[in-house]
């Protein structure tokens, strides 16, 4: 994956910057390696490419690598042993391995047993699969509909894949707006936007700054490369990071049916009816997004607070749209809009109201912070938890807001200079991820040292290579014998329960599924199993002693039968007391390890104690020791 990235990236920019390159990984999770020498490794492609140190660097100040020691080195290879690199020689998908493109552009049809996928080319038709099917889920990415099926294990039986319809893929401007069709990547929605920003005033780009600011936190950039803004305001997650946006800036969609026709909606109050519901009706289409240009008064901003910068979802998200009197600090009109607050993405109205022909100072945002309080006051029992925190960075996200806006207006003279003091203005500032800076020393061996002597020499890992050039063989890589079959586990979910009855019938019935096997199929000697004391069970004998022990086994003629049969076996239980989560619970009950203290000992304890120079008494024993 990591290979793949880095390859993608120079398909689309022959030298990119260090900031590509970071973009380029957000998606790219690597818990063994870590990211530095990965990224070392890359930034060679970079433009920057130079020594970590920057002016610090000993060859800048005429020194030896190391400070001016002789023993040490930078280098890990040879740039003479590699082939350099070419751009104009890049490797591409090989022609000759794509039998025809006809199928590329047409109406195609595939059916399972349990879904049928519909790919359409033009509007008209999938109009009329939407008339036929209205609980049909349109897929261009996969990304929320693909996460659904595998992990929630939901069942959709019709899905319309709308990719080839050329009217969600438009992009078009006028005086006002633009226009980008639902299917078009949020990458190529920021790629044009980032393009119209260098090109437009300022004053008319606020909005789209703002989008483009949020989409380097959507997800990854493997995610955007193929997931669609459409998606996302019709999946309508209430941490969605675009929808605050959206919403607080009122943009207008267009939409379709077979019947109706085309219609137009505001994004706004309403639009959101509850958990994932819209106004949309089933029958109709998301055709695409209108984005307004702003004007010389109105000013966006949005921010996000999630666990981790990159490609994560948001714990609390916020947008602010405000239109203010003519050349002065005077709020004319405001929305401003939160997710992760309601299962919804919600608005404040009762706040905006009140600002409303008040100037914009820290008088109001003192008004402000209260009424939030009040209208977005967010039950103990929400989903999600963190009550407290998630309250305050309603407060705290508005504030960042205020910061950014009179940064803006201090700029262009409508508010004084101070008013705003000045250590408080860093708060409107965005996290900005540093260009990596590393250097890595090891010592520099003599070249006489023998080859299998490996002290103080830097040593690759011993499948580096192979995992590199993709030689490495995986388990998903060995090819399918004949008769092959998948195991699929059935898991508890109980903590603490015994089994009253294990069916397993109904997956029994499924073609494919050859056979189950539970703690009935073996003697008891032979379900024990553990490292030294075998006091645990291949499969669960009668109890479940925690959430996700094995109950059974389902063998099947592929994975996904043998995973889906694996649902269908009933576990039911019966609860047994008494429930034990505390240290005084076990206490209370008397529920001890048994055994325990255990000893080891080796010789006489006591005799060596005695022979000792030195004897170190803690007040601190730990049983065992």
């Amino acid at each position: 994956g990591i290979v793949m990235s880095m390859y993608a990236l120079l398909r689309n920019a022959a030298k990119p910057s260090m900031r590509d390159l970071e973009v380029a990984f957000q998606g790219n999770l690597c818990r063994c390696t870590g990211y530095r020498p990965i990224l070392e490794g890359y930034k060679t492609f970079t433009k920057e490419f130079a020594c970590g140190m920057g002016d610090k660097c000993c060859k800048v100040k005429g020194k030896e690598c190391g400070g001016g020691a002789n023993n040490t080195d930078d280098k890990l290879f040879k740039r003479s042993r590699f082939q350099p690199f070419d751009p104009s020689q890049e490797p591409i998908f090989p022609p000759e391995l794509q039998l025809t493109a006809a199928y590329d552009e047409e109406s195609l049809v595939f059916r399972s047993d349990r879904v049928t996928w519909y790919r359409p080319t033009r509007l008209e038709e999938l109009l009329q699969l939407k008339a036929d099917h209205p609980q049909a889920k349109l897929i261009v990415g996969n990304t929320e509909v693909g996460v659904e099926v595998k992990f929630k294990h939901f069942l959709y039986p019709v899905l319309i894949n709308p990719v080839k319809v050329p009217e969600l893929l438009e992009v078009c401007e006028t005086e006002d707006s633009i226009y980008f069709g639902a299917a078009v990547s949020l990458m190529d929605i920021d790629a044009y936007l980032r393009k119209r920003i260098e090109e437009m005033p300022e004053t008319q780009t606020r909005l789209f700054q703002c989008t483009v600011d949020m989409l380097h936190y959507f997800a990854g950039k493997q995610i955007r490369n193929v997931a669609c803004l459409g998606g996302n305001i019709m999946t309508g997650s209430p941490i969605s990071d675009m929808n605050p946006v959206l919403t607080a800036a009122g943009v207008r969609l267009e939409v379709a049916s077979r019947a109706g026709g085309r219609r137009s909606v505001h994004m706004g109050t309403g639009f959101f009816t509850g958990y994932r519901r819209n106004i949309i009706e089933a029958h109709e289409t998301l055709l695409g997004i209108h984005f307004q240009k702003t004007t010389p008064d109105q000013h966006v901003v949005a921010f996000k607070q999630a666990r981790r910068r990159d490609d994560d979802i948001a714990i609390v998200n916020s947008a602010v749209n405000v239109n203010f009197k003519p050349g002065t600090n005077v709020v004319k009109s405001i929305a401003i809009a939160f997710g992760g607050m309601a299962p919804t993405t919600v608005l404040a109205p009762n706040t905006s109201k009140l600002m409303v022909g008040q100037p914009w100072n820290h008088a109001l945002v003192e008004r402000v912070a209260e009424s939030l309080c009040q209208e977005l006051p967010l039950d103990a029992s929400a989903p999600g938890g963190m009550i407290a925190y998630r309250r305050a960075l309603v407060v705290s996200l508005f504030f960042k807001s205020y910061l950014a806006i009179s940064r803006k207006l201090c700029d262009a003279r409508i508010m004084p200079p101070d008013a705003v003091p000045q250590k408080d203005l860093s708060g409107a500032d965005k996290f900005h991820t540093p260009t990596l800076r590393s250097s890595q020393l090891f010592e520099r061996v003599a070249s006489n040292q023998p080859n299998h002597d490996p002290i103080g020499k830097p040593k690759v890992h011993a499948s580096a290579l192979k995992q590199a050039t993709g030689e490495a063989i995986y388990t998903d890589d060995i090819p399918r014998m004949d008769g092959e079959l998948y195991l699929a586990f059935v898991l508890s979910t109980k903590a603490h329960a015994k089994i009253t009855k294990l069916d397993a019938s109904e997956a029994l019935a499924l073609e494919g599924v050859e056979a189950f096997f539970s703690a009935q199929d073996l003697t008891e000697h032979q379900n024990e199993v553990g490292p030294v004391f075998h006091d645990e069970h291949v499969f669960a004998n009668g109890e479940v002693h925690c959430y996700g022990q094995i109950i059974g086994a389902i063998a099947a003629a592929n994975q996904t039968l043998a995973q889906r049969a694996a649902r269908l076996v009933r576990v039911e239980y019966s609860e047994l007391q008494p429930v034990i989560v505390t240290i005084e619970q076990a206490i209370e009950h008397k529920s001890y390890f048994p055994d325990y203290p255990r000893f080891l000992t080796k010789g006489d304890v006591e005799k060596a104690f005695a022979e000792a120079d030195h004897v170190y008494e803690s007040s601190c024993r730990m049983g065992g020791q």
